[in-house]
């Protein structure tokens, strides 16, 4: 099982003079995602929840009722609830937000514990809270400026198909759905368009779908789709999907046999409208 190693910051604090007046900081970069989001403009809140004190971590107030020992061996499952505990408390920390290159850093920062936390990912994917100690162990030294890179994962994707209801092959044209937060498509999140397939990155844990542009020479569809994520699976209507593709179907528009356009009807009622004027003309003339 994968220990956590603040124990041994205590431990060699306790060995190694503490330097109480010399601040530190905390650096956070941002790695590039697998779809190449902007890492411009994520916020997080940095809070601290421990002092250290003659190399023993203390409790600030806000966090004195949390029940574990920061100063025992902690293992990787504890470290993850001691997180969510302090997530629930009611604190005030310091706001910031990352560059163009997903780089933020907060400087004259005390020795301490602090607790990462992402409150806006803007265009970027899911990041995880963190706890970083200042100063951090770094194999025979202190560190007192900690560069860390949170973890982050990828959103579900959904990748939409156009195809016809009868033949069933996919439909290359210009198409465009909405995304909703309620069934009744009252409140809108985002358009997107493409051509015959659309990809939806899943930033909600649920949403609905409905087309407002349809392929041309196909009825626009009134279907709406319920699209969520369980448990990092993807359910459409409440169905498990087995990939992460889902075929739309849409239904040609009824047209008269051997007529292929609308405006081929034109033509031909044109040309008969041009033959009965020429036959009254000739009677005319004959006459």
């Amino acid at each position: 099982m994968k220990k956590i190693g603040i124990w041994i910051l205590l431990l060699l604090c306790c060995i190694l003079p503490v330097r109480a007046q010399e601040m530190g900081s905390i650096k956070i970069e941002l790695q590039d995602s697998i779809d190449d989001l902007s890492k411009e403009n994520v916020e997080f809140e940095i809070v601290q929840v421990a002092k250290l004190v003659d190399g023993y971590y203390v409790w600030d107030e806000a966090f004195q009722d949390v029940s574990l020992d920061l100063n025992a061996e902690l293992k990787a499952e504890e470290m993850e609830q001691l997180i969510g505990d302090l997530k629930n408390k009611e604190y005030e920390g310091i706001r910031v937000k990352t560059d163009e290159k997903g780089i933020v850093k907060i400087s004259d920062v005390d020795q301490g514990l602090y607790l990462i936390d992402p409150v806006n990912i803007n265009e970027y994917e899911n990041v995880q809270s963190m706890l970083v100690s200042v100063p951090e162990w770094d194999e025979e030294d202190l560190v007192y400026h900690v560069v860390v890179y949170p973890k982050h994962s990828p959103f579900e994707k959904l990748v939409l198909k156009k195809v016809d209801r009868d033949t069933q092959k996919e439909i290359l044209d210009s198409i465009e759905f909405t995304s909703y937060k309620d069934k009744d498509c009252k409140e809108e999140i985002k358009t997107y368009k493409g051509n015959g397939t659309i990809t939806f990155l899943l930033r909600d844990q649920k949403m609905y779908l409905k087309e407002t542009k349809a392929p041309s020479g196909y009825i626009l569809s009134k279907q709406v789709i319920c699209v969520e994520v369980k448990d990092h699976d993807l359910y459409v209507d409440g169905k498990k999907l087995e990939t992460n593709e889902f075929l739309f179907e849409n239904t040609k528009v009824d047209v008269p046999t051997g007529v292929q356009y609308q405006e081929n009807i034109y033509v031909t009622l044109g040309l008969i409208s041009l033959v009965v004027i020429l036959h009254l003309i000739y009677k005319k003339l004959r006459k």
